[in-house]
């Protein structure tokens, strides 16, 4: 079952509503000199859309950091550093895709999933396995 998860971070300090100002807002509650904070954040609802923009994300950057070492503007040991990051980025994605239970009509970005990205390894992967990369 698919449900939006909502963080409520609430910060409470010492003071009462007694000494509460009119002006008080949803956000922002002062109490003479205290203030409490409520943040409210809704995450993205995990959808095959959301995973491919973030699967992309990853890719892209992936080339990116290639482009970089090939021009010369980064070490070699800088280059294995981000690309172990964006390796920990897969993985968790790759954890919230095979979390999600993909419906009759998402087929196609099923197959995408099951029968490309996962069948396979990644560029970072392969990148990251190649007897030159720094561990």
């Amino acid at each position: 079952m698919k449900t939006s998860k909502i963080l409520i971070l609430l910060v409470l300090f010492c003071g009462f509503a007694s000494h509460a100002k009119p002006h008080t807002s949803f956000n922002s509650l002062i109490l003479g000199e205290v203030q409490v904070l409520v943040q409210v954040q809704v995450q993205n609802k995990s959808t095959p859309e959301t995973f491919k923009t973030r699967f992309n994300a990853i890719q892209n950057e992936f080339e990116r950091q290639q482009n970089l070492l090939n021009a010369g503007e980064i070490l070699e040991s800088k280059y294995f550093k981000q690309l172990k990051k964006l390796r920990k980025k897969e993985l968790k994605l790759f954890k919230a895709v095979k979390k999600y239970e993909f419906k009759t009509e998402e087929v196609s970005d099923y197959n995408f999933w099951y029968r490309g990205v996962f069948k396979f390894p990644t560029q970072i992967e392969q990148e990251l396995s190649k007897p030159t990369s720094k561990e």
